[in-house]
């Protein structure tokens, strides 16, 4: 063909399907909706975006992805690449290049000696940044750890408190530094935006990793979770780092906020990442980790090992709420880890007869360690299931919601980005009393 494969992914989708399809395109984060071309659907399930100067689309109606060679041959339904290039051809008249539409244009950086700043701010007293955590529910022998590693530093700046950290690459090099009011919803970075996490070492050999969007969601997931999870804090919903740097983990579980940002990132990882499980992390409807985490509902799975290591801690503890506080759990939570233990070792007694050996006990240490590990591996595939099931959930009540403002938006009706569409007042008609 006249026209190599890599000229025809560069053409602009947004115009060429508008143009040869008639989809009408909305912005949604650093990409663009419409509704299927390849079904009705009732919320708009059609995203593209410009990704390393390509042009790729996702449809979750239908679960079809690529690129323009894939977009055309399913709508054409044509088969082998010749076909479908020929057919490219017709319709851009031989003219492949596009100009992108309404790119978002690169943040405008100041200069600035981030290490120079950096050694300003240490000399500061942490303490403030200390108490700011703890009161946002981060676990505070990770909030020693951060102020003992030098990743969180007090930044006092016209009268305002920030707290500051410090976020470095893989090889410990300084690269910006991430600034959050306290008293106040004010962020800004000085220096390069760059990735933040604390597992650089970890996380080539992680099997899994989380992916957040700000660094106290980061560190939420880690109360959450159990500081030994991994992952990176993307500071923004851009996916600003190179594809090799998760190459290695099997399954990507995307923590990013609920709403219009953070599920065209979420498109994103899902193209970007094609031979990877990627799930997202079930949020309650809750905003991000942060509100998760501060609403109280937290829902930390335990393993066998910690659940009895909880209930022997439980029998020693004088104060309860203590003991909660530091397993990061709720105590309504905690206390049903105990009676759950209590109820499986009063059952197993119960079902042991003197002189006998009791159902299912293993014969020999190697038995046990099967059973051990078909166990685990039963548990895996429920825990699988059961997330597979709650982000389908989840996703299809964003499809509803995204439907309803839809809908008001045409109507004219008010709604609100969060909550959805706003209730009308209902008005009592009084009704007539006959003589």
């Amino acid at each position: 063909m006249s026209v190599c494969i890599e000229t025809y992914k560069q053409v602009n989708l947004v115009e060429f399907l508008a143009e040869h399809y008639g989809l009408k395109f909305k912005r949604s984060g650093s990409g663009y909706v419409a509704g299927s071309p390849f079904g009705a659907d009732k919320t708009p399930s059609f995203f593209v975006r410009q990704l390393g100067g390509r042009w790729l689309f996702k449809d979750f109606s239908s679960g079809l992805g690529g690129s323009i060679i894939d977009l055309v041959g399913h709508l054409e339904h044509l088969s082998g690449v010749g076909n479908i290039l020929r057919r490219l051809e017709h319709l851009t008249g031989g003219q492949s290049a596009s100009v992108a539409v309404d790119e978002i244009p690169s943040e405008t950086r100041r200069d600035y000696d981030v290490d120079q700043l950096y050694h300003r701010f240490r000399r500061q007293d942490p303490d403030v940044c200390r108490r700011y955590l703890i009161s946002r529910g981060i676990d505070e022998q990770l909030v020693e750890e951060l102020i003992a590693d030098g990743e969180v530093l007090h930044n006092h700046y016209r009268n305002r408190s920030y707290c500051c950290f410090a976020v470095r690459n893989v090889s410990g090099d300084l690269q910006c530094l991430d600034n959050h009011e306290i008293d106040g919803p004010g962020k800004f970075v000085l220096g390069a935006k760059s990735v933040y996490s604390r597992d650089w070492e970890t996380l080539p050999h992680a099997s899994e990793a989380f992916i957040t969007e700000g660094i106290i969601d980061y560190l939420s997931i880690k109360t959450l979770e159990g500081k030994d999870v991994v992952g990176i804090a993307l500071l923004g919903n851009q996916l600003i780092f190179e594809p090799d740097l998760l190459s290695g983990c099997a399954r990507i579980i995307s923590a990013l906020d609920e709403d219009r940002g953070g599920t065209s990132a979420f498109v994103d990882l899902v193209d970007r990442y094609p031979d990877k499980e990627v799930t997202q992390y079930p949020l309650r409807n809750y905003k991000d980790p942060n509100e998760l985490l501060q609403s109280g509902s937290r829902f930390r799975r335990l393993s066998p090992e910690e659940k009895l290591a909880l209930y022997r801690a439980f029998q020693r503890s004088d104060n309860r709420s203590e003991l909660a506080r530091e397993w990061g759990l709720d105590r309504s939570h905690m206390y049903a880890i105990v009676r759950d233990v209590e109820e499986l070792v009063i059952a197993g007694l119960s079902s042991r007869r003197p002189g006998r050996r009791p159902v299912d006990q293993p014969h020999s240490i190697m038995d046990a360690r099967q059973q051990i590990s078909g166990l685990r591996e039963e548990n895996r595939n429920l825990s699988l299931e059961r997330d597979e099931s709650i982000c389908r959930e989840e996703f299809l009540k964003l499809r509803l919601k995204w439907s309803q403002i839809e809908t008001a938006e045409l109507r004219g009706e008010p709604y609100d980005e969060k909550t959805g569409v706003l209730q009308k007042k209902q008005i009592k008609k009084k009704r007539k009393r006959r003589r």
